[in-house]
């Protein structure tokens, strides 16, 4: 089974296949009953159908190179490394300028420190946009594999129960069917322990009246 299930996944593109379990599940989503007929043509077509798919290696095949980086600059920046460096990076500034004194490049208070940070953080605010952008569409696309293949497992549930009930009934149906031959194979075993009884009353009967009949006969004599 799971063979063919890979067999059917490398035979059909993948576009093409994406498509088509699309299509069957909008079609699954407008139906009042799973049990339905409609419903069951449906579940056989979907079933041989892969629906779980890695969402993230597939976005971040297409991802371009600006979308890569950014979500590389929003792991650094969210990171220990990035606050451990950036306080070392300040300490070495403003201690290098105290210690320069008049012949500092950025004497206190500081100015120019204070423009890089600006500066820095008005650039990291976009990149960690852009990669809570690119998350979100990652969680929409998992979302929605999530829910085709919850649908998928929901359908083949109600399958499986309208297999397990068509079973059951099939098996109800047997056990009365057996219960009858039974009670009818008793009634006949019955009947014929009452025959043999009988017969066997009117044979011994019989025996004893003729032994009655040959004692008499012998008196006479």
């Amino acid at each position: 089974m799971y063979s063919d299930l890979i067999l059917n996944r490398l035979a059909v593109p993948v576009d093409e296949s994406e498509e088509e379990i699309q299509d069957l599940i909008e079609e699954i989503e407008e139906l009042d009953s799973l049990l339905s007929p409609e419903a069951q043509e449906l579940i056989r077509d979907l079933r041989p159908l892969i629906v779980t798919d890695d969402v993230y290696e597939e976005i971040d095949e297409n991802a371009k190179t600006g979308d890569k980086l950014a979500d590389k600059m929003a792991i650094f920046a969210g990171s220990w490394k990035f606050i451990i460096f950036f306080v070392l990076v300040m300490v070495i500034w403003m201690s290098g300028n105290i210690v320069l004194g008049g012949g500092a490049f950025d004497p206190y208070p500081f100015i120019l420190l204070n423009l890089t940070l600006s500066t820095l953080a008005a650039l990291q605010a976009p990149v960690i946009l852009m990669s809570q952008n690119r998350q979100a569409t990652k969680d929409r696309a998992v979302a929605d594999n999530d829910f085709q293949v919850n649908l998928k497992n929901e359908v083949e549930i109600a399958d499986l129960h309208r297999k397990i009930d068509t079973l059951t009934d099939a098996l109800s149906m047997q056990t009365r069917m057996v219960n009858a031959l039974v009670e009818a194979r008793r009634k006949e075993l019955n009947a014929t322990i009452r025959h043999i009884e009988h017969t066997r009353v009117i044979t011994t009967g019989d025996h004893l009246q003729f032994d009655e009949h040959t004692t008499v006969g012998g008196m006479e004599r």
